[in-house]
């Protein structure tokens, strides 16, 4: 459960360590640097110190432990992990200026920076593309999304930006340790080991040794029953119809399937799960037309439009209008439960969802109230007639005697 205090944890082990990890290093420090010199010379090593352990936890957090998942929303790791990455890509950058000046870098220590500290600022720009909303509103983005999605990019995205950030740190671990003070500093050396060592520990149990405890861990591997595997057989896919509903709504590509939509339904929760959110949208991307198009009163029917899965998203992904596009795409096909089509046929038969009755003029005329003015009914029937409504109701009775 996420709790002020928890939040203070986290800042804390984030200041503490690398501030214990800069004492040390100033201890250890060889080389007696006089003046403004020395001074510089260890802002920028902290800097560097700062920016290594951070990107450290960083991956840490991404290996979903399960202390993390339990105690922290996901939408505020995804903030802290954020501003924390831009921080100590921010520090790393400032930290070759500062000591460049104070003698020569061997040529190597030089590469392994820069190409690591590249790495995370591609990184960066890849996340904020494919992992975010927050830019999706310029249509660049949108065709970018697209772009990757032709290019199966999409499944794999999560996957190869956790390499990507991996491989920056190997490279910045590198550049740490050939440098002149860990050559000189055996606990400086044992501190980039210590962060390193448990980082890629972490990484490694979560790209490879927690898939083969999928049987006996399933919180360790948690792979959805509404995966490309499970579903193959079950409905065929149809990838053009899959791009237009990303093209129509680009939101949905970041979509981390964690279930916060599901989980926080009111609906899923009233039926048991047995209306998802979160499987609506995998199907979506997977192209599954017929199987959600077809689908029973629940499967896309249970949205009720009260936009609780759009505010609880951490990734902000504008599930309701996917849904309504799903319900309207149904309709014109000749779906859809029966009573949306009697819904739609009293509105347009009588101007309201629930027409006049006696015994409510009457209360109403009891208690004082002015009576109800009837809807013009044939502006209504104009309306619904030019939107195709009327259509639809043919469509439907047709299918019925069919």
């Amino acid at each position: 459960m996420e709790t002020k205090a928890n939040k203070i944890y986290m800042l804390v082990i984030y200041a503490i360590f690398p501030i214990i990890a800069s004492i040390i290093y100033i201890i250890e420090e060889p080389i007696p640097y006089l003046g403004s010199d020395e001074l510089i010379h260890r802002i920028g090593s902290i800097f560097g110190i700062f920016a290594f352990i951070w990107m450290c936890f960083n991956i840490i957090i991404m290996t979903k432990i399960k202390i993390i998942e339990t105690n922290y929303s996901l939408d505020w790791l995804n903030k802290f992990h954020m501003w924390t990455a831009v921080i100590a890509i921010t520090l790393g950058s400032l930290h070759y200026p500062l000591i460049r000046g104070v003698g020569p870098i061997d040529p190597i220590q030089l590469r392994t920076g820069n190409f690591g500290w590249a790495s995370f600022v591609l990184l960066m720009v890849l996340a904020k593309i494919f992992m975010s909303n927050n830019l999706v509103k310029y249509k660049a983005i949108g065709k970018l999304r697209l772009s990757a999605y032709i290019m199966k990019f999409k499944y794999g995205a999560n996957k190869i930006l956790h390499n990507i950030m991996m491989v920056g740190l190997v490279l910045i671990f590198y550049h740490s340790i050939i440098s002149f003070t860990s050559a000189s500093s055996l606990y400086m050396l044992g501190v980039y080991y210590f962060f390193f060592g448990i980082t890629f520990i972490g990484w490694f149990y979560h790209k490879v040794i927690r898939r083969f405890r999928a049987t006996s861990d399933p919180y360790a591997y948690r792979k959805s029953l509404w995966d490309d595997t499970s579903l193959d057989g079950v409905s065929e896919k149809n990838s053009k119809w899959a791009f237009r509903s990303l093209k129509q709504n680009p939101s949905l590509y970041p979509c981390l399937q964690c279930g916060t939509c599901t989980s926080k339904c009111p609906v899923s929760i009233v039926t048991k799960g047995n209306y998802n959110p979160r499987r609506n949208i995998l199907a979506t991307l997977f192209g599954y037309k017929d199987l959600l198009l077809n689908e029973n009163d629940l499967g896309i029917w249970g949205c009720t439009d009260c936009h609780t899965c759009d505010e609880v998203c951490p990734q902000g992904i504008e599930l309701t209008d996917l849904f309504a596009s799903l319900k309207n795409q149904s309709i014109v096909l000749g779906k859809g439960p029966d009573y949306i089509i009697e819904q739609a046929k009293t509105i347009f038969d009588n101007a309201k969802a629930i027409p006049s009755q006696p015994a409510i003029e009457r209360r109403r005329q009891d208690l004082g109230l002015p009576a109800v003015l009837e809807p013009d009914i044939s502006e209504v029937q104009m309306l619904l007639t030019n939107l195709g409504i009327k259509d639809k109701f043919e469509l439907r009775t047709s299918l019925n005697k069919s």
